[in-house]
């Protein structure tokens, strides 16, 4: 991990590199599952056995990209890591202190659950239902959020939990009426545990090793594959064919070049989302990351076209699954527009220890800054409102030692 005294002035704000990594990583995995149905449309595999030898192949796509990227070079002077140039945390490939390790083994025990899921499904749908199917995490982190604070929603964020519910289920409408099971598995282990997943990874990426070095996410990203793969292994062995083994060596070759390709995009989609989660809330982040729900369309059309895919004729059925998308994206949309933004002044008592990190650590402050002048501190802080701005985040701030005063100044508009 890189020293923080090393780290490049960047001329794009803050605000820019955190939108490029969340939209951006909505658009490699939907790169990513765009390989997946390539690959699957161009051979007969089981879907299973298709995930277990993609996601062993990731793990070695990741491991030699994180090895080649810990090789050092002289830039600006001084000697970085490649890696440095994706995440300024990354320094080379080791294993992480005790705590954030076991953040990334927990968020890596829950994605081999959702990733089992995800192959369960992709056997069976389109990208145009599948993308979709996963912003269904955004209602758990919500209602997780609300139940962690003891909190009533507000009429934003019912209508859109109902907004994104009801355009799920109007994607995965078929001829025949409800996919029940697809439901269920879109319901409970595919959005669920993504929820743990993204919990996790953030507690990870916003964990502190030393004042002004964070976990870097090609780390996490590297072992929480594994653990990953492992779980998933485990929970699709008694699922899978007899001639399993026979069927993956037989159809390595013919397929590597999807599998690297869906590793690559993974990866890069990754560590974008980890890194943007570091810098803002998980319900914004997979907000903006929802770009993916869109391009899901353009990727079934496009596969229609080399035929690794049937596109139905029912324009009943189209108009439906068109409606659903639209939905999802009003609904995760919503929620990332009426978020309230302000700026927080913080003058503490005489003799008063260093606040930064403790101020950090309250849920919704996103960047914290000390300062020399009549003030001591100042917050970036966002809020679903600005009731519980006051309720939950301020209220926190008050009860830190040795803060003397507090002045909340709202943000009418921003202009970059």
């Amino acid at each position: 991990m890189s020293s923080a005294s090393q780290r490049p002035v960047s001329k794009r704000s803050s605000a820019t590199v955190f939108y490029t990594l969340a939209i951006g990583s909505g658009v490699m995995r939907a790169i990513s599952v765009a390989f997946d149905f390539f690959g699957l449309g161009f051979s007969p595999i089981n879907p299973l056995v298709y995930g277990f030898l993609s996601q062993w192949t990731s793990f070695a796509v990741t491991l030699i990209a994180v090895v080649v990227l810990s090789v050092r070079h002289t830039s600006m002077g001084k000697k970085r890591a490649l890696g440095y140039h994706l995440d300024p945390d990354f320094d080379r490939v080791q294993v992480l202190p005790r705590k954030p390790m076991i953040y990334v083994v927990l968020a890596g025990v829950f994605a081999g659950i959702s990733t089992l899921a995800y192959y369960l499904l992709v056997g069976g749908s389109d990208a145009s239902t599948v993308l979709p199917y996963g912003q269904m995490v955004i209602i758990y982190l919500l209602v997780g959020d609300l139940l962690g604070e003891k909190d009533t929603p507000t009429i934003v964020e019912v209508q859109s939990i109902v907004s994104i519910l009801f355009g799920v289920l109007l994607i995965g409408a078929q001829p025949g009426g409800f996919d029940i099971v697809s439901l269920l598995i879109v319901l409970v282990p595919l959005n669920l545990s993504s929820a743990f997943v993204t919990y996790y990874q953030r507690k990870a990426k916003r964990y502190e090793i030393r004042p002004g070095l964070r976990v870097d996410s090609l780390n996490m990203r590297l072992w929480s594959l594994l653990i990953l793969n492992s779980m998933m292994s485990l929970l699709s062995l008694p699922m899978l064919p007899s001639d399993w083994v026979g069927v993956m060596v037989a159809s390595f070759v013919p397929l590597s070049l999807m599998m690297i390709g869906s590793s690559l995009a993974t990866f890069v989609s990754i560590v974008m989302y980890v890194q943007a989660l570091g810098r803002g809330s998980m319900s914004v982040v997979n907000s903006l990351s929802a770009v993916s729900v869109v391009l899901g369309i353009p990727v079934t059309v496009i596969g229609s076209i080399f035929g690794v895919s049937v596109l139905s004729t029912d324009p009943f059925l189209w108009t439906l699954k068109i409606l659903g998308v639209i939905l999802v994206v009003i609904g995760v949309v919503a929620l990332q527009a009426s978020e309230v933004k302000s700026l927080v002044l913080i003058k503490v008592k005489p003799l008063t220890g260093d606040l930064l990190p403790s101020l950090f650590a309250i849920k919704g402050v996103e960047k914290v800054s000390a300062l020399a002048g009549s003030y001591d501190y100042i917050l970036s802080i966002k809020g679903r409102n600005l009731a519980k701005t006051r309720t939950k985040i301020l209220s926190r701030i008050h009860m830190i030692e040795g803060v003397a005063d507090v002045e909340t100044l709202v943000v009418i508009r921003d202009y970059r």
